[in-house]
């Protein structure tokens, strides 16, 4: 006699099959339609990135070195950014830009060259760091920590705001989407933390939780968001004139001898979107028709 446990489970799964068009789905992995659900399948499923890796430093250089004044700036493709962006991020001290293509071999060089002595900056910007993103989820990137009081001049659509913050940490928040073509779509926006340490409730997908932390000034105005190709690099850098702007805040040392950090990310490998995956990780494009 068949056990009753077994006879609901059978009724309920053919009336989900007939109603619905239920699929069995497992936890791991990610199976073309037109493929079997084996488990040679699921295993090269698997291999589709879950995460998005992205290397991230700091570049220290002295603002008037004509190989970062100049030449380096020459070969970033400024226009991948929309004109209103570049002129608001312009008027706050910031410029940003892609490299695609190759550097000369001395700025190519400098560029990667990246030092753990930087007193100035937080006790690992200067390193170059691998970050492994999940899709959509925030990151941040800490370009100044620990200062006492900051005073910034903002100018927004509206002119030109000013105000003093204590206790600041200045950051990027990062994010990351892996694209169809293998390229991965980054997103960074300037934010300060400052304040006391407070307990407040946090929305996060639905859902509200307690946390401690400062209060938060999000400059998304400013984000930046570009596509990246594997090894294509987005620089963010600061203007020639040294103020009390948001780009000064994060990029510019405040020592005497007044120098300045490139923030500089770029993706190792390609991404490939999972929804544009085939059994073997291959990306394919929707117009494909398979």
């Amino acid at each position: 006699m068949t056990p009753p446990a077994a006879v609901h489970a059978a009724i309920l799964a053919a009336i989900c099959a007939v109603a619905v068009g239920c699929r069995a789905v497992t936890s791991t992995a990610l199976v073309a339609d037109d493929e079997p659900v084996t488990a040679d399948a699921a295993r090269r499923a698997s291999l589709v990135p879950r995460t998005l890796p992205l290397e991230v430093h700091f570049v220290r250089h002295d603002p008037r070195d004509p190989a970062f004044h100049g030449e380096l700036w020459n070969h970033v493709d400024e226009q991948a950014l929309g004109a209103d962006l570049r002129g608001r991020l312009a008027a706050n001290g910031l410029r940003a830009g892609v490299i695609t293509g190759p550097l000369p071999g001395d700025v190519a060089a400098r560029l990667d060259a990246v030092t753990a002595v930087d007193p100035a900056a937080p006790e690992d910007a200067g390193l170059r760091r691998l970050l492994r993103l999940l899709p959509g989820k925030r990151a941040e990137v800490v370009a100044v920590s620990a200062l006492a009081e900051l005073v910034l001049l903002e100018h927004g659509t509206e002119g030109v705001s000013g105000a003093t913050f204590h206790d600041v940490t200045a950051l990027f928040a990062m994010q990351a989407w892996p694209d169809a073509d293998g390229r991965v779509r980054v997103r960074i926006v300037p934010e300060l933390k400052h304040g006391p340490v407070r307990r407040s409730w946090v929305g996060e997908e639905g859902m509200f939780r307690l946390e401690n932390g400062q209060a938060r000034r999000s400059f998304d105005d400013l984000g930046i968001e570009v596509r990246l190709p594997a090894g294509g690099t987005l620089l963010v850098g600061v203007t020639d004139q040294a103020g009390a702007a948001v780009g000064d805040a994060l990029l510019r040392e405040r020592a005497t001898d007044g120098g300045v950090r490139l923030l500089v990310v770029r993706p190792p490998v390609a991404a490939t979107d999972p929804l544009f995956a085939t059994a073997t990780g291959d990306p394919k494009r929707a117009s494909d028709g398979t």
